[in-house]
């Protein structure tokens, strides 16, 4: 059998991944959420193409005043929006993703993950992806093109992790030393770990990146309905225990500091992300009035 043979089959199930987005978003929502994206990542920054001589009503802070004192007249400086978006998945694949009542966290996550890099494609965006738990299990540079969006898919699903602790500042500290170039990054996870420490190094990360959380969550975690003694699994520390009763409301993460996607195992994922594009494309068009 021929190798790329053996690539094609390799690659079917992240192929049947996005076959399933796809399909769930539909055609014209498709081409909405690919709009609505490109609308709210748009360039990071701006490429200087030249200058050209001073017309009345032009920003005098783009006044290019070494060039204008050459030749003794106004200048300005012109520049292009930087076309090329650099995104960064950062996938949270420690043990506690893989609870859930209705369907796995670890499905969501995939199925997210899998969302927003079928739109980085869309938009032709370079893409590098970190796979972590309580360590770095795996680190793919950048890239782009449909074939690597496969690779990062299947990366993803295949992956077993060493590691089922949590640790997103470890994960923010190695984004921040291999990431130079101003990125949009996207961090999805479910939050819960031992600790507030990460927030610190998150907002360290964010002066430099924009950070977009996504946060995954299931109804049970939330809210937790049990009758007698019960017993417990952590699966992250592979604890046992026994309780007889949990809060009502189980105490969990907030990123009160961020705008952020919430997504949980019980619905769909669509429409929370539709309508965070929507939030932060108004917050834009609000900032540029």
């Amino acid at each position: 059998m021929d190798t790329a043979t053996e690539t094609d089959k390799s690659l079917r199930p992240a192929a049947a991944i996005l076959r399933k987005i796809r399909l769930q978003t539909g055609r014209k929502i498709s081409t909405m959420f690919v709009g609505e994206y490109h609308s709210a990542f748009k360039g990071t920054g701006l490429n200087f193409e030249g200058v050209r001589e001073y017309q009345y009503g032009d920003d005098v802070r783009s006044i290019d005043w070494n060039v204008s004192a050459r030749l003794d007249h106004l200048f300005i400086k012109e520049f292009t929006e930087e076309r090329e978006l650099s995104v960064v998945f950062m996938v949270d694949v420690s043990g506690s993703s893989g609870f859930g009542s209705a369907r796995r966290k670890l499905d969501v996550i995939h199925e997210a993950a899998a969302l927003f890099l079928y739109l980085s494609q869309m938009n032709n965006d370079r893409v590098s992806v970190l796979l972590f738990s309580d360590r770095v299990e795996k680190y793919l540079r950048p890239r782009k093109g449909g074939k690597f969006v496969l690779k990062v898919i299947d990366e993803m699903l295949r992956c077993r992790p060493e590691g089922k602790g949590t640790d997103i500042g470890a994960a923010c500290e190695f984004v921040s030393r291999v990431q130079k170039k101003r990125s949009v990054v996207f961090l999805i996870s479910d939050f819960l770990e031992n600790g507030d420490n990460y927030r610190l190094r998150l907002k360290h990360l964010s002066k430099k990146h924009d950070i977009i959380p996504i946060q995954i969550s299931d109804p049970l975690e939330r809210r937790g309905t049990h009758f007698g003694l019960t017993e417990f699994l952590d699966l992250e520390t592979g604890e046992v225990f026994l309780s007889d009763s949990l809060p009502d409301d189980l105490a969990f993460p907030e990123l009160q500091d961020f705008n952020s996607i919430k997504l949980t195992t019980a619905e769909p994922i669509e429409p929370a992300v539709m309508a965070f594009f929507e939030r932060r494309n108004r917050t834009k068009l609000i900032k540029n009035r």
